[in-house]
C-alpha cells in the first residue's frame, strides 16, 4: 500500500532559499514539525493524486475568540453539524505571517456544553444537537486553563412538520405532483423582516410573469404553482466567507473581496486582472514592502508569467490584497455563505502526472516551474458572488460539497421535506422539491432562496436544485473592528434594513431559475479554451455544446459539424398539446388523450388533413431533454387524425407506419409549422443552416476567443438572408459559453443565460422551458417569440 508524501515550499523567501529550513513530515507518526517561522505551501501526494494547501508557523498564540456571536445547529443526534469558527491573534514576527488566523478544527480550544442534554461538542469541535431548544444554551471554550468564553447555541429540528407553506399564486394545488411548483424561502431575514420578505416575493413573482424580458414564464403562468415559506434567522445578512481588504488604496477601496474581483486597469485589458495575477504570484506578505516586484516575480520561475502584463497600479493594488482580521460568521437559518474560506474549499484529488520537488532545488528550469505551478494552484480562489452551503453549518455526511453535489439531506431540503400547505386539508407538498437522482420530478430546481444581503450574489447550487439570490448588488462590504477586550474581531455592522433592488432580484431569479431547467450559463469570464473543450461527450446542459463532440476534421482547423448540435433540429410548431395519458393501440390506429378543451383546434386540423407528429417526453432525472436518449421512436411523423371523441377527449391517429406504444403521458402531439407543403421550419433558419454547413464555423462576427467577451455577439453576414431585427437573437451556433470564450457553444448571440440583466431568453431556451412545463404552448411560442427578420 503506497503511503502519501508531503512536499513543502516557502513562497515568500528569496529565490534560491525557497527550499531551505522547511517543515518536515514524518510518514509513520503523520506529524508535521516546523522550526522556522513563516508561510509555507505544501502538496500532499499519493501516486497520481494530490491536494495543495498552506501552512503558517507562528511563535505564540496571544488571544483567541469565537468567530460567531451565536450559532444554530441541527437536531440530528447521530451527526454533528455546526462547527463554531475560532480565530486567534498571534505574536507578530518579521516573516509576513498573518496576525490573525483561523484555528477552527485545530483542537487548541477545549469545548464543553453547559447543557449536554441538548448540545454535545465533538472532539473535532462540531456541535451535535440532541434536543431542540426554545432558548439558546451555551458552550464554553478554554485555552490552556484560561478564562472560559461562551457561545450561545440553538438547536433546530429542520425536518419537523410545519404548516408554513403559503400560497402566492396557486393554479392547481391538488395536482401539485404533476405541476411545476416554485417556492420562495427566506435566508438572513429576522422575524421583524418578514413583511419585507413578503414584499420581495410579491414583486418578484409579478415581474417574472408580466415582464417581456422574463418570457416564457408569463406564457406558462397558469402551469406554475407559486408558494412561499418564511424561516426567521437570528441575524440578518449571511456569512461572507472571503476575506476583504481593510485599507483603501487608489486602485482598490476598503471592503472589496480578496482577491479584488474587478479589472484594476479598467481601460486596458492588456494587463492582468487581480485574480489572474494572484493565481500566478500568490498573495502578499503582511505589510508587504518589497520593491521591484515584477523583476522579483520574473526570476521566480513562475509558470506563464509575463511581467509586461503588470503595471504600477496593479502592483500597488496587489500589495493591498490583505487584511488583519477575518469576518465573523452570521447566524442564519440555513447557513448559506457567499464565497468560501481558503481552508474550507472542497479538496479534490485530481488524477494527474505527479509533480515532485525539482532535484536541483531552487534552480531555474522546467522542473521548478512545474512544481511552483502545482503549489500555486492554492491561490486559485472561489468567486465571492457564488453561494454555497457553509461547511461549518452542515455535517460533512450530508453536505459533501458546499455548492455542487445534490446532497438531498442538506438543511434546505430537510426543511422543505416537512412543509405542509397552510390551507386545509394541509397536504404535505414539501417533498416535491427533494431531488431524486433516479426519477424526474417536475419541481426539481424550483426552490428560490431570497437572501437578505447587500453584497452581489446569485447562484444555482446543489446541482441546480436550489437557487439563491441577494437583495442588492453591492460590491463593497462594510465592517468594523471590535474592541479587542469586549468584542474582538472583524464584524459587519447590523443593519435595520437591507436596501432591496427589486429589478435586480427578479432578473437574477429568472436567470438562476433557468439552471433548474437544465440551462447552463452562457457568459464568458475567462479567455481561451475551456478545460473541457476536448471532451468527446457533449454537455449534459441542453443549451451548450462541446467542441470535442461537435468537432469536424482536425483540431487545428477548429471546424464544427452542425449535424451534431442538438438544438438546431428543434421543430417549430403550429399547434401542439400534451398527452395526459399514454398512447394506446386501438383498431385502426393509435389513441391519444389530451385536454378536452383543446379538441376544437384539433378538429380544424382534421378538416385540413394536417400532418401530425408525436414527440416523446424523455427527461433525465436532472432535467436533461437534449439529446433524446438513443434509440428509435423518439419522434414519429406523418400521421393523420382519423377520428375525434369529444366526450372522452381522445383522438385516433392513423398512418402507414404506426408508432409502438412508447409515447408516455407528457409526450407532445403537434402539427409542424411549415414553409411550403414539405418544408417544416426548425429553430434555425434554412439559410443559416446552409451557411453553417458550408463554413463549419460559428457565427460570431468577432471570432477572437483569446479574451472573454461580456457583450452580446453579433452574427457574420449571411448571403441572401435577412437577419432578425435584433441581430443577437439569431439562432445558430455561437462560440463562448459555460464561462469560457472558446470551446463551448451556445444557440444565440445573446440570452438571459448570458446576461441576467434586461436580456430575454433566446428562442432555444424558451423552447426548452416551454417543452418541459407545458408543450401545449409551442404554437404560441413559435408565432409570437420567434425572432423575426428585418
Amino acid at each position: 500500500m503506497p503511503t502519501f508524501e508531503v512536499d513543502f515550499f516557502a513562497p515568500h523567501n528569496k529565490t534560491g532559499q525557497r527550499f531551505k529550513f522547511l517543515p518536515s513530515f514524518d510518514p509513520d507518526t503523520r506529524v508535521v514539525t516546523a522550526t522556522t517561522l513563516g508561510v509555507y505551501l505544501f502538496q500532499v501526494r499519493l501516486v497520481r493524486q494530490y491536494i495543495v494547501g498552506r501552512l503558517q508557523v507562528h511563535s505564540e498564540l496571544e488571544d483567541w475568540w469565537f468567530g460567531n456571536d451565536s450559532i444554530t445547529t441541527a437536531l440530528d443526534p447521530p451527526r454533528a453539524h455546526a462547527l463554531p469558527s475560532i480565530y486567534a491573534r498571534f505574536k507578530p514576527d518579521d516573516k509576513g505571517t498573518d496576525l490573525v488566523g483561523d484555528i477552527t478544527g485545530h483542537r487548541y480550544i477545549a469545548l464543553t456544553s453547559t447543557a449536554p442534554g441538548k448540545v454535545v461538542p465533538t472532539p473535532e469541535g462540531r456541535l451535535r444537537g440532541v434536543a431542540e431548544t426554545e432558548q439558546p444554551v451555551n458552550i464554553s471554550g478554554t485555552f490552556q486553563n484560561g478564562r472560559a468564553k461562551m457561545l450561545p447555541v440553538r438547536v433546530v429540528n429542520y425536518a419537523k412538520k410545519r404548516r408554513d407553506l403559503l400560497p402566492v399564486q396557486t393554479q392547481d394545488v391538488p395536482r401539485a405532483p404533476e405541476m411545476h411548483n416554485i417556492v420562495f424561502i427566506s435566508e438572513g431575514f429576522r422575524e421583524e423582516d418578514r413583511e419585507r420578505f413578503d414584499r420581495i416575493v410579491a414583486r418578484t413573482r409579478k415581474a417574472m410573469f408580466t415582464k417581456d424580458r422574463h418570457e416564457p414564464y408569463g406564457l406558462l403562468e397558469h402551469s406554475f404553482n407559486v408558494f412561499k415559506a418564511f424561516a426567521p434567522s437570528q441575524e440578518n445578512m449571511v456569512t461572507c466567507a472571503f476575506k476583504v481588504t481593510d485599507t483603501s488604496v487608489p486602485e482598490v477601496p476598503k471592503g472589496r473581496p480578496i482577491p479584488f474581483d474587478d479589472q484594476v486597469s479598467a481601460t486596458d485589458d492588456k494587463f492582468y486582472t487581480m485574480e489572474q495575477l494572484v493565481s500566478k504570484v500568490g498573495l502578499p506578505m503582511r505589510d508587504e514592502k518589497r520593491n521591484n516586484l515584477p523583476d522579483i516575480w520574473r526570476g521566480q520561475s513562475l509558470d506563464d508569467f509575463h511581467a509586461e502584463r503588470v503595471n504600477p497600479e496593479l502592483v500597488n493594488a496587489w500589495k493591498a490584497q490583505q487584511s488583519v482580521g477575518i469576518l465573523h460568521a452570521r447566524d442564519t437559518f440555513f447557513g448559506l455563505q457567499l464565497g468560501c474560506r481558503w481552508a474550507d474549499r472542497s479538496s479534490a484529488f485530481p488524477d494527474a502526472e505527479p509533480v515532485r520537488p525539482p532535484p536541483d532545488g531552487d534552480t531555474p528550469g522546467p522542473a521548478l516551474s512545474r512544481f511552483v505551478a502545482r503549489l500555486y494552484e492554492f491561490y486559485s480562489g472561489v468567486d465571492p458572488h457564488i453561494f454555497g452551503l457553509d461547511p461549518r453549518r452542515h455535517a460533512p455526511e450530508v453536505c459533501t460539497d458546499p455548492a455542487n453535489n445534490t446532497d438531498p439531506g442538506n438543511l434546505v431540503m430537510s426543511y422543505l421535506s416537512g412543509l405542509e400547505y397552510a390551507v386545509s386539508p394541509f397536504p404535505l407538498i414539501g417533498p416535491l422539491w427533494a431531488p431524486d437522482d433516479e426519477n424526474f420530478k417536475p419541481s426539481r430546481g424550483m426552490v428560490i432562496v431570497i437572501v437578505n444581503e447587500t453584497m452581489n450574489g446569485g447562484t444555482a447550487i446543489k446541482d441546480s436544485t436550489i437557487t439563491a439570490a441577494t437583495c442588492n448588488k453591492a460590491k463593497v462590504l462594510e465592517f468594523v473592528y471590535g474592541d479587542p477586550n469586549v468584542k474582538p474581531g472583524m464584524r459587519r455592522p447590523p443593519k435595520a434594513d437591507v436596501v432591496t433592488d427589486f429589478i435586480e432580484v427578479a432578473n437574477t431569479v429568472a436567470h438562476e431559475l433557468g439552471h433548474g431547467f437544465n440551462l447552463d450559463d452562457e457568459y464568458e469570464s475567462a479567455g481561451g479554451l475551456s478545460d473541457d473543450a476536448g471532451d468527446l461527450e457533449d454537455s449534459t446542459k441542453d443549451n451548450v455544446a462541446v467542441f470535442g463532440f461537435i468537432q469536424f476534421g482536425t483540431n487545428r482547423e477548429r471546424k464544427i459539424d452542425p449535424s451534431k448540435v442538438k438544438w438546431l433540429a428543434l421543430p417549430r410548431m403550429r399547434l401542439s398539446d400534451r398527452l395526459i395519458a399514454p398512447l394506446r393501440l386501438v383498431p385502426g390506429g393509435v389513441e391519444v388523450t389530451i385536454d378536452k378543451g383543446q379538441l376544437a383546434k384539433w378538429a380544424k386540423m382534421k378538416a385540413e388533413n394536417a400532418q401530425v407528429h408525436l414527440r416523446r417526453r424523455n427527461i433525465t432525472p436532472d432535467g436533461q431533454q437534449l439529446p433524446l436518449t438513443s434509440g428509435a421512436h423518439q419522434v414519429h411523423e406523418a400521421l393523420s387524425i382519423a377520428s375525434i371523441n369529444e366526450a372522452a377527449g381522445t383522438m385516433v391517429l392513423a398512418g402507414p407506419n404506426l408508432p409502438p406504444v412508447v409515447f408516455e403521458q407528457g409526450s407532445t402531439i403537434f402539427v409542424p409549422l411549415k414553409d411550403g407543403p414539405d418544408h417544416p421550419l426548425l429553430a434555425v433558419e434554412a439559410k443559416v443552416l446552409e451557411h453553417l454547413n458550408r463554413t463549419r464555423l460559428p457565427l460570431n462576427s468577432d471570432p477572437d476567443t483569446s479574451a472573454a467577451n461580456e457583450e452580446p455577439d453579433g452574427s457574420v453576414s449571411i448571403p441572401g438572408f435577412k437577419a432578425p431585427c435584433i441581430g443577437s437573437e439569431l439562432i445558430g451556433i455561437f462560440e463562448g459559453a459555460a464561462r469560457f470564450a472558446g470551446g463551448m457553444y451556445r444557440p444565440a448571440g445573446d440570452c438571459k443565460m448570458r446576461n441576467q440583466g434586461d436580456a430575454g431568453f433566446c428562442f432555444v431556451c424558451k423552447w426548452l422551458i416551454v417543452n418541459r412545463v407545458n408543450p401545449g404552448r409551442h404554437g404560441i411560442l413559435s408565432k409570437i417569440f420567434y425572432p423575426k427578420a428585418k
